[in-house]
């Protein structure tokens, strides 16, 4: 039986240092310019048939972005209520409403460089019976990170701003490290610098 895994992508964030909502904010990439989560969604996308993406209720433009764009019949929003309290909250709504899958591959809204390559191995890794993956460069570990369905309990449990980061150190043996042939497992947008 082909293993159900989750594709979650964390929307959520307040945007604070950038100023303004930066996944909204065009950027080009590949001679596109488009939102910067429309980058990011049409890699994962290129992977997955449909994906979940967590948002909070208050992002009225994000949300009709979302809504009303060519990838929205692929496209499942989640509502984080508690968002404001930091990524481990978005991360819980995630992983809440989609809790009968085999297993979660977690993305940031704001990371449009990674490659499709290490979401499509992360994917297949997991299908394959891995505990943990999670996307690695000249050692150096970023995005994304994926779960099995035995951190269900743990991971409806965390707190904080830091998402999965207190499994991933308490089961460093269970990760199976995803090659990711550039740095982009790392690069977000954060500041209008990064840009």
């Amino acid at each position: 039986m082909v293993k159900t895994i989750s594709p979650i992508l964390l929307a959520a964030g307040q945007s604070t240092r950038f100023g303004s909502d930066k996944l909204l904010h065009p950027i080009s990439h590949e001679n596109i310019t488009k939102p910067l989560i429309m980058h990011t969604l049409s890699v994962w996308l290129r992977v997955f048939p449909s994906i979940n993406v967590v948002i909070r209720n208050d992002n009225i433009t994000l949300n009709q972005l979302l809504a009303q764009n060519p990838f929205s019949p692929r496209i499942t929003l989640i509502t984080a209520p508690d968002a404001h309290r930091g990524m481990s909250s978005s991360l819980m709504s995630g992983i809440a409403s989609t809790k009968k899958a085999d297993g979660w591959l977690i993305g940031l809204a704001d990371m449009p460089f990674v490659d499709k390559d290490v979401i499509q191995r992360s994917l297949i890794t997991l299908r394959q019976g891995a505990q943990i993956t999670q996307a690695v460069f000249t050692g150096r570990r970023g995005h994304p990170v994926g779960f099995s369905s035995r951190f269900l309990p743990e991971l409806l449990t965390l707190q904080g701003d830091q998402g999965a980061r207190s499994i991933l150190h308490t089961y460093p043996e269970l990760i199976s490290p995803i090659t990711s042939p550039d740095d982009g497992i790392f690069k977000d947008i954060d500041s209008r610098e990064s840009l």
